[in-house]
């Protein structure tokens, strides 16, 4: 017992304290939901292998299309800024690499989600019904914090590899009921 005490004591010390150190002088970063869905898609296609022929050619951007990319559209940068993966932001529907609907009806993402089903897209939503509509990857709150589930049954529809170190950081969609 005498090893577990300062361990008990850190986490009860922050258990009760941690929320005021904010109040106190703390920096806390914030973001809007929609700050952390562009942001996460732009992580996110890092850890996910498209198949031959698809997917943006080497040097080309990831065309990212949003069935409401006004929402996204401040948190990408212009073409040819930032590190690593370069991003095109367009108006659904479109050909593309990635699908984010955002701001969708359910029955209208379920209509975009049977249509692309069976090509090479990463389809990401935030809906609770999304990988049971067919999203590859859906956003959800716990916490406070957005989390990540995957559908590695709708990945391989599309064709689509999900890295191992992502699935590790996802909850898994495995069908039926949660």
């Amino acid at each position: 017992m005498g090893a577990l005490r300062p361990i008990l004591l850190a986490v009860l010390f922050w258990t009760l304290l941690g929320p005021v150190v904010p109040a106190l002088g703390g920096d806390r970063l914030t973001a809007t939901p929609d700050q952390l869905r562009a942001l996460y898609v732009q992580r996110l296609v890092k850890y996910v292998a498209w198949p031959d022929g698809a997917g943006p050619a080497p040097g080309e951007p990831f065309v990212v299309a949003a069935t409401d990319p006004a929402r996204l559209r401040p948190y990408f940068p212009a073409d040819g800024q930032g590190d690593g993966p370069r991003f095109r932001l367009v108006q659904w529907p479109a050909e593309c690499d990635v699908l984010v609907l955002a701001g969708a009806s359910r029955r209208e993402a379920a209509a975009i989600l049977q249509r692309v089903a069976d090509k090479p897209v990463l389809t990401i939503t935030q809906d609770p019904d999304g990988p049971a509509l067919g999203a590859v990857i859906n956003f959800y709150m716990q916490g406070g914090r957005l989390k990540l589930e995957v559908s590695p049954e709708a990945a391989r529809r599309a064709g689509l590899a999900i890295s191992s170190r992502l699935l590790q950081l996802a909850r898994i969609y495995e069908g039926g009921a949660r």
